[in-house]
Order: structure tokens, then sequence, then C-alpha cells
């Protein structure tokens, strides 16, 4: 069963050794854990772990948790996740020992309505949000409730989460749209902006911005600590629905359903920097410094950030299927098949490859008939879920 929504209805050979260069002005991978949504509060898919082998890896553990899995945070010793209910609407957040995937505290039913709910991790504390706008923070080692808020104004939530800087950021919508800033260790909601629709886009936070982009590209760009507005880009069309931005190389990357090539825009003022040809559709891009990796229509392609160059493409089985990520100079991709693939991320070469088990889904940013999936990294791992099954790799 799929939710459409549209405006005001409802109904996303090994490297033996590789140097690897940071170029002036691009922010550092984020160090041994998944945070959020393709990895970091940039959602850039970019992963430094020193843990993490290079592969090929082997299979550590499976679990089947009986519905549609999320994206996973990996933080902690744990593996976290949602999972759709399999008892009528709502969703329910299980928290695993990274080590051997057994529950590491009993699972806590979200409630809320559909099967949608997103999760973060920072500052000490899990955070998971539902579809009605119950936001609420956990101790990641015990699952006790440290507190619990209904955001206001706004009935519609699909927008996961991102922490940075004390602070959770996240989206509403219903009655237009609502950017949200909560104080991390309170729950006290601490500045909110009007937006287009906002729907399906976790914010990207970086020190100098939180950048939002919703349907036909409409992005924002708002101070992180006051929520002053720093500049808006609009378009010449309109309607619901967004998709989740990714900052990477000085620039905004958004992608929109609207038939407009994907776009990326400058972070410091949102003028368009360039275009590149793929469906606006497709999952999130993946940055390594100025090596992108971009999914688009069951291919993977490396592009360079600045010219937007191609330099190689992965056509795996055809049917790819998940944003990548980037592991140690390592990207992985996943396909509907099941099939998961380490490639060396400078030449697109194939490196490692194996069946997990099912069929590993795109992320949906359009509906809320399950929550949003995606690769995961951190401790030691990588984390794949894949329809009902949740799958931990490592050395």
């Amino acid at each position: 069963m799929k939710l459409r929504r549209t405006v005001g209805v409802l109904f996303g050979a090994a490297l033996a050794a590789v140097t690897f260069v940071t170029p002036v002005g691009a922010q550092s991978a984020q160090t041994g854990s998944s945070t959020t949504y393709q990895i970091n509060a940039r959602h850039d898919g970019s992963l430094v772990d020193s843990a993490v082998g290079a592969p090929p890896l082997s299979r550590k553990w499976s679990r089947d948790l009986g519905g549609n899995v999320s994206y996973p945070v990996v933080a902690g010793g744990r593996v976290f996740v949602t999972v759709a209910s399999a008892d009528g609407y709502g969703t329910v957040l299980h928290a695993l020992d990274a080590d051997t995937g057994e529950n590491a505290w009993k699972p806590v039913d979200l409630g809320g309505t559909y099967w949608w709910s997103a999760l973060a991790y920072g500052g000490g504390r899990l955070y998971a949000q539902n579809y009605d706008g119950v936001l609420t923070a956990f101790h990641p080692a015990t699952g006790a409730v440290l507190w619990t808020v209904k955001l206001p104004d706004q009935h519609s939530f699909s927008s996961p989460p991102t922490f940075s800087g004390g602070l959770v950021y996240t989206g509403g919508a219903g009655s237009g749209g609502t950017l949200y800033a909560v104080d991390a260790a309170s729950g006290a909601v601490r500045w909110t902006q009007p937006v287009a629709n906002g729907d399906n886009s976790s914010p990207a936070v970086t020190a100098n911005g939180v950048y939002v982009s919703y349907a036909c590209e409409r992005t924002y760009a708002f101070g992180p600590a006051s929520g002053s507005p720093v500049w808006e880009r609009r378009t010449d069309c309109s309607g619901g629905g967004g998709r989740t931005p990714v900052v990477a190389d000085g620039g905004v990357w958004i992608r929109d359903g609207s038939g407009g090539a994907p776009s990326v825009l400058s972070t410091a003022d949102g003028k368009v920097r360039g275009t590149y040809p793929a469906n606006g559709w497709s999952p999130a891009p993946a940055f390594d410094g100025r090596q992108g990796y971009f999914v688009d229509d069951g291919v993977l392609q490396e592009r360079h950030s600045r010219t937007l160059a191609s330099r190689w493409a992965f056509q795996g089985d055809g049917r790819i299927s998940t944003a990548p990520i980037v592991v140690n100079g390592y990207v992985y991709v996943g396909s509907l098949s099941g099939q998961l693939w380490a490639l060396n991320g400078a030449t697109g070469q194939s490196v490692w490859s194996t069946d997990v088990g099912a069929p590993i889904n795109e992320p949906d940013e359009h509906n809320v008939s399950q929550s949003l999936t995606g690769l995961g990294a951190g401790g030691g791992l990588v984390v794949v879920p894949a329809t009902n099954l949740l799958v931990a790799y490592g050395q």
C-alpha cells in the first residue's frame, strides 16, 4: 500500500594503499558512527571508521524484525532502527547490541499514524520522531525516556530529524510548513520558521547553515542557532513533497521529481552552481572530498563535485536502489535483487559483493507507507536494512 502526498493531501582487487586528500574548504567525513539519515548531519554519506576493515567483509549477524526496516543509527555500541508495526498503524523502535545483534533493550512502540518514523543521535541521546510529530529522547544504553514533546502547529511529519550543536532540527507540514529547532537536552522548542510544505526533507546542518529543500527545488538556508533566514531559492512551479538535501564541497545538492535536472546550489547565497543529468527521483548522492557518487536508473556513477564530469560508472545488475555511502574510501550500494557491493571509490572497480538475503528497497522520500530506508556504518560494521531483515557486516 502506497500513500501518496501532494499539496494539502496525504494519500522516498582491494586497495593496497590509498591517500585521501580533503580539498580546501571541504568538511571532513564523520568518524565512527552513523547519527542520522545518510550517516551525518550533512547527509553526505561519508564515514571514516578505522574499525571497518577493507572489504571483503563477513556477515556478523542478521535479524528478521518482522516489518520494513528503516535506515540504521549506529553509535555507542548499539544499532537503532524503526520497523513498521505488524498490528496496524505505528512503528516500533529496536535497539540492538552491535556485536551480537541481540536486543539491547526491549522494543518500544512509537505509535503514530501510518508507518513512518525516523531517528537521530547526538549529545548522548537517541531521538525518535513519529508521523504525528511526537519527538522523544531516549537514553541509548537503557531505553529510558528522557523527555518527549509534541511539536506544535502541524500534524504531518515526514522529515527525519538531525542533531547538531545541541539542537534537533526537523520539519512538519499540514498547514503550510514549519522548520523546528528543539533543545536536545530538554525538548524545548528553541525556534521555528515557516517554510513551503515542510515535507520529506531532513535538514542538512553545518556550523553555518540549516538547509531544507521542498517541491520544485524550493530551498532555504537558516542560521543554526537563531533560525534567522540566510537565503531562499524559488522556482516557477509549486507542489507538495520534498527531498533531503546534501551539503558537500560548498554546495547544497538538491533533487525533485517535478521534471527538472538535479541542481547544486552555493551554500553561501543559494545561486545555482550547476546541474547534472539524472532523474529527480534518484536517491541522495554521497561524497568523499570532491568525488561524488550518484545512483540514477539503477546505475552508480562517479562525478567530480566541481566540474560534474564523470570518470566511471558501475552497472551492477542494473537494479541498484540505495543511496550510496562511502566508508574509508569504499563505496557501498545495494540492489533490489538483494545484492550488496563495495567499490573502489577512485576507479569504480567492484572489490566485494554479497547476497544480503532480501531485496534492499530504495529510499522512499515521498510516501509514509514505510520508514525511510538506507545504509549505515560505524563501530566496525556496515549495516544493511533489506526489507524485513537487518544485516551487519564486518571483519
